[in-house]
């Protein structure tokens, strides 16, 4: 009864979770509060609907004890993993769906066998563990499938990027107004990065530190090579434009390099599909006719 009883606390609080944070997704809370205040239609903690008095609350009070038991070297690398993917959720929003999906969905899956009449054995719990396990992979395997695929996006622009840098410093721009016209004419994750940078900067934070920041964020070598080269050539007062030229043409060389790279895995990456699929297909269309008449000559 115990079981059955938890499972059905852990079911409700698993699909309630989910879908405030399906809901989430669709604005931003601070976004909504504050629309709401400009139109002075705030209301109190009482006039809240049920999900923001109760649910989010204690979904912040299990978030903040699934925290506190994490290790905090893990817990820091989340959040340095989760500036890398563009900072899609907050630390505590990723460890509630973590939370969500690790002890959650694991428990309502024991409490609907248990419900359907099924005898909580050793196989039913085994199962629960893997679950488990499976729900504390999913998150983190989908945070590195973002950040891989920004850092990709990151990559393929910077090319683009050190031209356009290049050209207007050559024209006779600052470096700022070089890297304001990327922020205009191009689009992606790059792009907003170089849009905070300037914030930042416009702010009265320091230049060197927003670049810093920038690619400790992106984790792209070749766009920390080129942030270290900028702020030498500031601190050694070289020439910008020719630093720019330099590290526009090397990134070319290395992308062409990781193209003949990549060129060179292919035939090795199609061994496997050709043994696994192309061969066996083959063999059976042109010995398939063979070996039938062969059987039935036996046969006769």
């Amino acid at each position: 009864m115990l079981v059955e009883i938890s499972g059905a606390v852990a079911a409700f609080f698993a699909v309630s979770c989910t879908l405030l944070w399906m809901a989430g997704l669709r604005g931003s809370p601070a976004e909504a509060r504050l629309g709401r205040i400009a139109q002075g239609t705030h209301r109190t903690s009482i006039d809240a609907p049920f999900s923001e008095r109760v649910m989010i609350p204690v979904l912040g009070t299990f978030t903040n004890m699934f925290i506190e038991l994490m290790p905090h070297t893990f817990v820091q690398r989340i959040s340095r993993q989760l500036l890398a993917a563009g900072s899609p959720m907050t630390t505590s929003g990723f460890f509630a769906a973590l939370l969500i999906t690790t002890v959650f969905f694991p428990l309502a899956f024991v409490a609907f066998l248990a419900l359907v009449g099924a005898e909580i054995s050793v196989l039913m719990v085994m199962l629960a563990l893997v679950l488990a396990g499976v729900g504390f992979l999913l998150p983190i395997t989908v945070l590195q499938l973002v950040i891989g695929s920004r850092k990709t996006a990151i990559w393929k622009r910077l090319a683009d990027a050190f031209d356009l840098i290049t050209v207007s410093v050559e024209a006779g721009l600052g470096l700022d107004a070089a890297m304001r016209q990327v922020a205009e004419k191009l689009r992606g994750p790059l792009a907003d990065e170089i849009g905070q940078v300037l914030r930042e900067v416009g702010m009265g934070r320091p230049r060197r530190e927003a670049l810093e920041d920038m690619a400790a964020r992106c984790q792209v070598r070749e766009l920390e090579t080129f942030v270290h080269a900028v702020i030498q050539a500031e601190q050694l007062g070289t020439s910008l434009g020719r630093v720019l030229r330099a590290q526009a043409l090397s990134l070319r060389v290395r992308r062409r390099q990781k193209a003949q790279e990549l060129a060179r895995r292919a035939p090795v990456k199609l061994v496997f599909p050709l043994v696994l699929l192309i061969m066996p297909t083959f063999f059976i269309i042109t010995l398939g006719p063979v070996a039938v008449r062969f059987f039935d000559y036996l046969s006769d």
